[in-house]
């Protein structure tokens, strides 16, 4: 367990601001005994956030799928298929696209969305049982959610992190003595000086630049 508590100490450490250290980490908790109750609850507060970081991401990649569909209304895939239709969703280029124009829209009723860096955008509507290939299109999978629900779903999952955050600093400032005495250790906060601030900052963004190569790299 000794392992596990140390990198809590280190995690509820970055955890407190500066102002936490200067004013003073309270002593109250310090004689609580038995830590692990903190560790699991700590390890919770953890999941959270990460349950949270991963919500926000996804829903930025929905936000940026659908961009190109603005809010169009999704509760029309609903009405046309209790019609027995299927409203299905495509990306042309312009060239192709004005190819095939005309018999895209006679044989599947093509209407156009938007236009985005030389492609169009449009939707089908076609006999939910149809089987379609369009030569020169690409048939694109799609979030049911118009753009602005999904801003607001990311903006609500956004305040849950937030004060997930708060609660995990809470969490330090009450609990830091308690973990702190468990370990044998004693004082262990001091303010950074302005030379390890700045090699901290240095390193995250050498870290931060690295992950983007990666991604890029992908």
């Amino acid at each position: 367990m000794t392992p596990l508590l140390r990198e809590m100490l280190d995690e509820m450490r970055s955890a407190l601001t500066s102002e936490d250290i200067k004013a003073g980490v309270p002593d109250s908790d310090r004689n609580r005994g038995d830590v692990s109750p903190l560790y699991i609850h700590w390890e919770e507060l953890k999941r959270r956030v990460e349950l949270q970081e991963n919500r926000i991401r996804e829903l930025d990649n929905d936000i940026q799928q659908m961009s190109v569909w603005g809010d169009y209304p999704m509760e029309r895939i609903d009405r046309l298929a209790q019609q027995g239709l299927s409203l299905r969703f495509w990306k042309a280029s312009e060239f192709d696209f004005n190819q095939h124009r005309r018999e895209w829209e006679d044989a599947y009723q093509a209407v156009i969305v938007s236009f985005q860096d030389d492609f169009y955008y449009f939707v089908t509507t076609t006999p939910l049982q149809a089987a379609i290939v369009l030569g020169g299109a690409e048939e694109v999978p799609i979030c049911p959610s118009p753009v602005s629900t999904l801003i607001t779903l990311q903006t609500q999952a956004k305040d849950s992190l937030r004060n997930t955050q708060v609660e995990i600093g809470d969490f330090a400032l009450q609990h830091y003595r308690a973990v702190e005495a468990s370990l044998g250790l004693h004082d262990t906060l001091v303010l950074p000086t302005k030379r390890k601030r700045f090699l901290t900052r240095f390193t995250n963004f050498l870290y931060k630049l690295s992950f983007f190569h990666r991604r890029k790299n992908k």
